[in-house]
């Protein structure tokens, strides 16, 4: 791609002119609370609220795209609604929890004030990388914080994904199919035979033997084997 073009395409139609254009449109808004607006930019960059904001946004969305997909039938769209909403709820609410009490465990346990219980200090870095990181950042503690309490959090996210996440989305998905008046799909469906005939009432199911590889294997490779042998031999 040749940039001396982009260049002479950008001078040519004065997209300089045009951003100040845009920028002048803006309407001016004087802050005089700066520390209401610091406030709510800590509050954002936390591990949990970020966790939150993605729940509202995957809530807002999948769910209508599962719903409205027009490659599935009806049931199988509604199933996995209902699935999707309750993976997004048990992800969102143990994801929050978790990195929530990451956080305020990080915080309690980074303390800059020297004169602070050994506890209170137990995860804050090397004394030379703080007096490097007070000499060119400031603020560098909600950074490192929230950072720690992220780390931390996914690594503790790995364990409460299959004790905490599948649990509570079956609990959830169940729920909502039972209030839409779906059955539960992990449950076998009475299928009506071919001829209409009902031969079987719906409580007298009969439930398959279990499937045994052993046999199969010695079936498959030893007896069907030997009998192919046999009829080639022409015995």
């Amino acid at each position: 791609m040749n940039i001396r073009s982009v260049s002479n395409f950008t001078n040519r139609f004065a997209v300089p002119d045009l951003r100040h254009r845009i920028f002048d449109l803006l309407p001016n808004i004087t802050v005089n609370n700066e520390r209401a607006v610091c406030n709510i930019g800590r509050v954002l960059s936390r591990p949990d609220v970020g966790r939150a904001i993605m729940g509202a946004t995957a809530i807002l969305t999948q769910p209508l795209i599962d719903y409205y997909n027009p490659k599935v039938d009806r049931d199988t769209a509604e199933v996995s609604t209902c699935r999707t909403i309750g993976k997004i709820l048990a992800g969102t609410t143990v994801g929050c929890m978790v990195r929530s009490a990451c956080y305020y465990g990080v915080r309690a346990m980074t303390k800059v004030n020297p004169n602070a219980p050994t506890w209170r200090k137990l995860l804050m870095p090397p004394d030379i990388i703080v007096q490097h990181l007070n000499a060119h950042h400031a603020d560098w503690i909600k950074n490192y914080n929230s950072l720690l309490a992220t780390l931390i959090g996914m690594g503790i996210m790995l364990f409460t994904n299959v004790m905490l996440d599948v649990p509570l989305t079956n609990i959830i998905s169940k729920s909502l199919l039972k209030l839409i008046g779906k059955s539960n799909p992990n449950q076998p469906q009475n299928v009506p035979p071919a001829n209409g005939v009902d031969t079987e009432s719906a409580n007298d199911v009969k439930v398959r033997e279990p499937y045994d590889v052993k046999e199969k294997f010695r079936k498959v490779f030893f007896d069907d084997f030997a009998d192919r042998n046999t009829w080639r031999a022409g015995r």
